[in-house]
């Protein structure tokens, strides 16, 4: 697998250069959609007796197993029992960068809905295009750069999904806190969706500290697999 800071530095522009990556391993399955700065990848043909689920990645340029992990599943997996559509980079300026922050040093990931960063209140404005696509479940896959723990922000849950995505973490790495986190005031973009109604809503956090790169996208390709199980 590549060197994560060669392929952020190396490329022109390395937002572009992995959402072509992405498109070219879902071209037969996916069609890409950019809106307002975001871009989807939604499913060509919609099942309307399938579950509408979601995914996300790259909230945090410094977070990199999560979107590496959600483009080798897309590479290898072509589900069929759902419609699944992909928000792989939640955030392009904290991708560009590799930093925590966005370019006006806010976390994306923070107070969404009332009082979001420049990019998720462009993307707020897309609400009624991309809540139909989460209706019946959203994974946000995230790491956590300063802990050699993982565990997983559970935001609304059914038939013990959050368990389960917890017990696949735990079979790799030390838990903090258990693994399992059932709310949080930091106003972040699983919870809002939970409050939409969106069930089950989700988040993993990977430990970054002390972990290799390789292992971690393995268990991001993993949680994929629960999530659409």
């Amino acid at each position: 697998m590549r060197n994560f800071k060669s392929y952020l530095f190396e490329e022109v522009d390395a937002v572009e250069k992995y959402l072509q990556d992405f498109e070219d391993a879902v071209q037969t399955t996916h069609a890409r959609v950019d809106k307002n700065g975001h871009t989807f990848f939604v499913p060509l043909n919609k099942n309307k007796n399938l579950p509408n689920k979601m995914i996300a990645s790259a909230f945090q340029g410094d977070e990199p197993a999560g979107w590496f992990g959600l483009l080798e599943y897309v590479k290898n997996n072509k589900p069929k029992n759902v419609n699944v559509s992909y928000l792989p980079i939640m955030s392009k300026e904290t991708f560009r960068s590799g930093k925590h922050e966005d370019d006006a040093n806010r976390n994306p990931n923070h107070d969404i809905p009332h009082d979001p960063s420049r990019e998720m209140a462009a993307l707020l404005d897309l609400r009624d295009y991309w809540l139909p696509l989460a209706s019946e479940g959203f994974l946000d896959l995230q790491e956590d750069p300063w802990r050699g723990e993982g565990y997983v922000f559970v935001w609304s849950d059914t038939d013990d999904l959050g368990d389960r995505m917890v017990d696949l973490i735990g079979n790799f790495y030390p838990l903090f806190e258990g693994g399992r986190i059932d709310s949080d005031d930091q106003g972040m973009f699983g919870d809002y969706l939970a409050t939409l109604g969106v069930t089950p809503s989700l988040t993993s956090e990977t430990p970054v500290v002390g972990h290799d790169l390789g292992t971690r996208v393995l268990v991001n390709m993993k949680l994929v697999e629960e999530f659409l199980r």
